[in-house]
């Protein structure tokens, strides 16, 4: 008579009950606390006190700009001085420069070395967009560089939380139509896209903003600004960023130099 094999599965399953009646359960992970409640008063308090601080700046980083006419790519160094000064120097892997471009508001000049050429005149859009995108004023442009957000006066029309997105988006509109668009993370209360409309159906620009911290204490990082009409995008990753250096009005414009070719823009 062979002998009875144990019922190694029943008592296996046995083992492994009384192992874990034994063990405590694991908590649940904690709830993560609910996102404080601000409102549109306080938000816009918590922006303006940023920007009050954003008279000037000088940066350093990598440009990438993409249209129908040009594209290029480089490290950029870049000073502002709102409302309206603007100088942006790109160079290549060799410190060369492939273009210069400043503007004060009346006046732009663009230095196109490769070219040899210098090009200067009215600050039209038209001429402006060897750097700034038409559908874009120079003012907006510099405080776009720096975060300095909402462009749009007075208090939203609109504030509501997103709960999927953990962001504010506060909406401003005049006669019933849509001025501007801007989202605003809860966390931290940091602009982080923005639509600006103008009045039109369709936004005239853009703009995403991320990377806060990574250059300098709540500056952005990294800006694109993209337009659909023309097509044109913006892409900036800071390395270095300051605020409010001490720029002369020299540092802010271009000189031709010796050996260029002078070529006056259209009005």
């Amino acid at each position: 008579m062979k002998p009875t094999s144990p019922a190694w599965p029943a008592i296996l399953a046995l083992l492994l009950w009384s192992g874990l009646s034994g063990c405590r359960a694991l908590p649940p992970p904690p709830t993560p606390p609910p996102p404080a409640v601000y409102s549109a008063e306080e938000i816009l308090t918590r922006l303006q006190n940023r920007e009050g601080t954003r008279e000037s700046f000088q940066a350093r980083g990598r440009l990438t700009f993409l249209s129908p006419e040009r594209n290029y790519s480089g490290t950029a160094l870049i000073k502002g001085c709102r409302p309206e000064a603007l100088r942006v120097d790109l160079l290549d892997m060799l410190g060369r420069t492939l273009l210069s471009f400043a503007s004060n508001g009346s006046q732009v000049q663009v230095l196109a070395p490769p070219e040899g050429k210098f090009f200067h005149g009215p600050a039209t859009p038209r001429n402006l967009a060897a750097f700034i995108p038409p559908a874009v004023s120079l003012p907006q442009t510099l405080r776009l560089l720096t975060g300095a957000l909402p462009l749009s006066p007075g208090l939203p029309s609109r504030c509501e939380y997103q709960a999927d997105n953990g962001q504010y988006l506060l909406e401003w509109r005049e006669n019933d139509l849509i001025q501007e668009r801007l989202w605003v993370a809860a966390q931290g209360l940091y602009p982080v896209k923005e639509e600006f409309f103008g009045g039109g159906n369709r936004p005239r620009f853009t703009a995403e903003l991320a990377d806060y911290g990574t250059a300098a204490a709540d500056l952005p990082g990294k800006i694109s600004l993209r337009t659909e009409a023309p097509k044109m995008e913006l892409r900036l990753v800071y390395r270095e960023l300051r605020l409010n250096p001490p720029l002369t009005p020299a540092e802010l414009i271009l000189t031709p130099p010796g050996g260029v070719t002078v070529v006056q823009l259209p009005e």
